[in-house]
């Protein structure tokens, strides 16, 4: 199936085209007609334990994923991997790399999601022949907003080149001026589009809708914010952030959703004017801010939970409490405590009918996801 993520964005985030169904270019006439009812099959057509799978992201090579490693992700019915490391194949390599993860971890008809973090300047994963070297985020910031969209639009060109599913970016975090070097997580690597929501929010919406039309799934992260946190969730356990539940610093998000973003990654820090939970565990947060507030209807996906910030609980006890909280896929790029996580959220769904409904609800959004990605066959 190709993929048809510019026309039918709108649907994963709960907006409904106006366009009569006849007209609808997604609808196909004989058997499944709409991305829900696509998911709905791909859903009955899985195991259980395939089922759950979709709710992961592993970490694999970006440069040499072994086939020991791909059979081991199998072997757990991981559904989704981010290649891990930098890269300076060129799109060509990365292109015969992703084949061979697609091949080694499509579940039935259901391919799994790659992705990268591809936002450029220091945090440009994927360089090499066929990839245009990235500005950092406040470069882009300068750019005006047409531009950058035309920009992004051929930067997703080049990862949809490559095989790549779903970009981890852009970061729609604002980090105040004059002190943004200060930043630990964003600032100071300038991933931040500039000082103001209102510029970050012009810029985010440029990189979403751009990179949305090469038919590559983006994210906004990292909700709700990073831009004013006290240290780095991979290095820090307790880092803070004074983000309130109803703060200006939200708009770039807001925005970005309204362009039809797909995913959104939470934030692993602590939010004491929210209440002062790790975002990824925090209902207020999922629930509260991002599903109703914002009316936010995609995937929530949380940032790798190997960072030092949440490493205090257990890794079957940490996944359990985010799906409780409402996040719908965990990344972690280290593997044996994800496959701990996988069996922990299995034998809570075999136990427990209001969590087992949670799961069938998140594993329904993830194939939606797919379905409009093209990533159902």
């Amino acid at each position: 199936m190709k993929r048809r993520l510019p026309v039918v964005l709108a649907v994963l985030c709960g907006v409904v085209p106006a366009t009569p169904a006849a007209a609808m270019p997604f609808i196909e006439r004989s058997g499944v007609t709409t991305p829900a009812d696509e998911a709905r099959a791909a859903y009955d057509a899985m195991t259980p334990a395939q089922r759950i799978g979709q709710l992961f992201m592993a970490g694999v090579s970006s440069t040499h994923p072994s086939p020991a490693t791909l059979a081991v992700l199998r072997a757990h019915h991981v559904g989704n991997v981010i290649l891990d490391g930098n890269s300076s194949l060129g799109v060509t390599p990365t292109a015969t790399n992703v084949a061979a993860i697609d091949a080694a971890l499509t579940q039935g008809e259901v391919k799994p999601f790659v992705a990268t973090d591809q936002e450029g300047g220091e945090v440009q994963r994927l360089t090499g022949p066929g990839f245009s070297p990235m500005p950092t985020a406040l470069e882009q910031g300068r750019l005006s907003p047409s531009v950058l969209r035309t920009r992004a639009k051929q930067w997703g060109k080049q990862l949809a080149s490559a095989g790549i599913s779903l970009n981890l970016a852009p970061d729609a975090d604002t980090v105040p001026s004059p002190h943004a070097r200060r930043n630990q997580p964003i600032g100071r690597y300038d991933r931040e589009y500039g000082h103001t929501p209102s510029r970050v929010a012009a810029q985010v919406t440029a990189v979403v809708e751009g990179e949305s039309r090469s038919g590559v799934s983006v994210t906004l992260k990292h909700f709700p914010g990073l831009g004013r946190a006290t240290g780095n969730t991979d290095l820090t356990r307790r880092v803070t952030d004074p983000t309130r539940r109803h703060d200006p610093y939200l708009r770039p998000f807001k925005r970005g959703i309204a362009a039809h973003a797909p995913f959104v990654m939470v934030s692993l820090a602590r939010y004491p004017n929210i209440d002062g939970r790790p975002a990824c565990f925090s209902t207020e947060v999922l629930r509260g801010m991002l599903r109703h507030d914002l009316g936010f209807r995609g995937v929530i996906i949380s940032d790798s939970f190997h960072a030092k910030a949440v490493r205090f609980a257990a890794p079957a006890t940490a996944a359990v409490r985010y799906f409780t909280a409402g996040g719908t896929m965990l990344l972690d790029t280290e593997r044996p405590p994800l496959y701990a996580m996988e069996r922990a959220v299995r034998v809570k769904a075999a136990s427990s009918s209001s969590f087992a409904q949670l799961i069938r609800s998140d594993v329904l959004r993830v194939l939606r996801a797919k379905a409009i990605a093209g990533l159902l066959s």
